[in-house]
């Protein structure tokens, strides 16, 4: 029972955050590791003091820890802040991505993870003197420490991203742990006043980089699922040879062998996808969004249908989080529910199959209106 698993992404960057996954994997979570590591200045261009990487570097990184089952918010922190950033100004902009890539400002999305970035339940109002921001945002990744919150919102029947202080939003009114391992919090924004600076941008800025974000957001999203699904059926195969039923082992059963097969074609095909969407990507295709839209209902389902199976065929092993095989399972679920469950996207999909949203065009809820 053979199966080759090459890396998607394969060179320094997978190699380092493998190795730090695979040391902290199962420990508490101490610091800031994605801004100690430098993680953060991955995609930050090097006139504002980052790398000036590609999202393929960032795609190593996320491979990596997805490869060991650490839950880290690097697509969050390392694309979806530096991606709504470059909306400002250029002044303002290279200011605060200077401050991300250096570490100064912890710079976090108020984005519900289960929606898209450009999505919003905030509101805001322009007063005489700045702002006020009204709404309630649920299920935001509060992993690591905050110093600031980029919040998208609608002012004036527009889009407009706010960059907040994190004393000025006050404590989270519930905190929590999802079943994936992260760190959860739900925001509600009663009322806040903001002076008028905190408007970094608004209208065809604010929506082309909330467009830009979302569509990195679910690239790097399908990235996590690949390797993790690697890691899932390297786990299932070990087990399956090791663990003995009737004097033999259980990877001697044929219908065993032909699961761990089916599993396998799912990977390559989830492989596949993902490999055109990042091609998509880079040729800034004009049905990109499109695409992701289609590879993200695919993964959903391929990666649901390989966590059940790996977890039967682990048997009552399968059901403990002690087992690295059961928590990938359970980041494969979770996974489906990341910006955008499959039916949000099949519906999208079904509302507009001609006109796809892409880098420069409103998300199709925003189209007609709706949020969640």
């Amino acid at each position: 029972m053979n199966t080759s698993f090459p890396a998607l992404f394969p060179g320094m960057l997978l190699d380092s955050a493998s190795r730090y996954a695979e040391d902290h994997v199962g420990q508490e979570l101490q610091g800031d590791p994605v801004r100690d590591l430098g993680w953060t200045a991955t995609i930050v261009p090097e006139e504002a003091g980052g790398v000036g990487g590609s999202l393929s570097d960032l795609a190593s990184i996320v491979e990596g820890l997805a490869t060991h089952g650490l839950q880290l918010p690097v697509i969050e922190t390392c694309a979806v802040v530096p991606l709504l950033l470059q909306a400002a100004g250029a002044e303002t902009a290279t200011r605060w991505l200077e401050a991300v890539a250096e570490g100064s400002a912890r710079i976090a999305p108020m984005t519900a993870l289960s929606s898209t970035p450009d999505e919003s339940t905030v509101l805001a109002r322009h007063l005489d003197i700045g702002f006020e921001l009204d709404g309630v945002v649920q299920g935001v990744d509060a992993t690591l420490p905050a110093t600031h919150y980029l919040v998208p919102a609608q002012l004036d029947g527009e889009r407009a991203l706010f960059l907040v202080d994190a004393e000025r939003v006050g404590a989270p009114k519930t905190r929590y742990t999802t079943m994936e391992g992260r760190r959860g919090a739900d925001f509600v924004l009663d009322r806040l006043a903001l002076p008028e600076g905190a408007c970094i941008a608004r209208g065809a800025a604010a929506r082309d980089a909330q467009a830009r974000a979302c569509d990195a957001a679910l690239l790097l999203t399908a990235v996590d699922t690949v390797a993790a699904l690697a890691t899932l059926i390297r786990q299932t195969v070990t087990h399956l040879q090791e663990r003995r039923q009737f004097g033999v082992s259980l990877s001697t059963f044929q219908v065993l062998r032909h699961r761990v097969a089916d599993m396998y074609v799912k990977y390559l095909g989830a492989k596949g996808q993902v490999i055109h969407c990042l091609h998509d990507h880079d040729e800034q295709a004009a049905d990109l969004r499109r695409t992701l839209r289609l590879t993200k209902v695919s993964l959903a389902e391929s990666a649901r249908a390989c966590a059940e199976s790996a977890i039967q065929m682990h048997g009552g092993m399968g059901v403990s989080e002690e087992v690295l095989a059961t928590r990938i399972a359970q980041r494969l679920i979770a996974s489906e529910f990341r910006y955008g469950d499959r039916l949000l996207h099949v519906a999208q999909l079904l509302a507009a199959p001609t006109a796809p949203a892409s880098a420069g065009q409103p998300s199709l809820s925003h189209q007609s209106g709706s949020t969640r």
